[in-house]
């Protein structure tokens, strides 16, 4: 049972998965060059790492076990996928010419995985089923880009939709989140003036 009292913290999630989910699969769709990817690390850490752990931990108070699922497993992929490549770049990680393959597996994983928050996040909505089908499309193209040569635009373009659709169910629960709590419109002159008198 949700806990009343405590923020949803599902659209600060949605927030940070679009942000993450963007800054990925915008190289990988060749919608800017390959090498923005380093540039965009940061953020996918700490918005695909930090904030879902946020999300995570809000989840986990409230009783939300799929909250708890999701953005704990979710935030596991940003921030291993970020350390992946740090410490390739550090040279801790010496892949050579098989870090293809290294990803590819990776992303394999990850790929197999999601397919029972498909399965689960269609009984809760369309919208989030859709979602997630599309994070499943993304994790496979980015699996066959790596492992079977294929053009990795199939895996960043249906990332892009994934989040696309995200953004929608994040101005859905902010929405939500406003509803009944409109801000007091300012008294008038007339109105303290009144008051005043009285």
């Amino acid at each position: 049972m949700h806990d009343k009292r405590l923020g949803d913290p599902i659209a600060m999630g949605l927030a940070a998965f679009v942000i993450a989910q963007t800054m990925l699969n915008l190289p990988n769709a060749h919608l800017v060059p390959a090498q923005v990817t380093l540039f965009f690390l940061p953020a996918i850490l700490i918005c695909g790492g930090l904030v879902y752990f946020l999300a995570c931990i809000f989840s986990f108070i409230r009783g939300d076990s799929f909250g708890l699922s999701v953005n704990g497993f979710y935030g596991a992929f940003f921030t291993s996928l970020f350390l992946f490549f740090y410490l390739e770049l550090k040279g801790v990680l010496q892949f050579g010419t098989q870090a293809n393959e290294a990803l590819g597996v990776f992303l394999l994983i990850w790929t197999i995985v999601t397919v029972p928050f498909v399965v689960a996040a269609f009984r809760a909505q369309l919208m989030f089923g859709l979602l997630f089908l599309f994070v499943f499309l993304a994790f496979l193209g980015g699996t066959l880009a790596n492992l079977a040569g294929v053009n990795s635009a199939f895996g960043g373009y249906s990332g892009l939709i994934s989040a696309a659709i995200g953004l929608i169910l994040m101005a859905e629960g902010l929405l939500k989140s406003v509803q009944g709590h409109a801000p007091q419109a300012a008294p008038s002159i007339a109105d303290l003036t009144a008051h005043s008198e009285a």
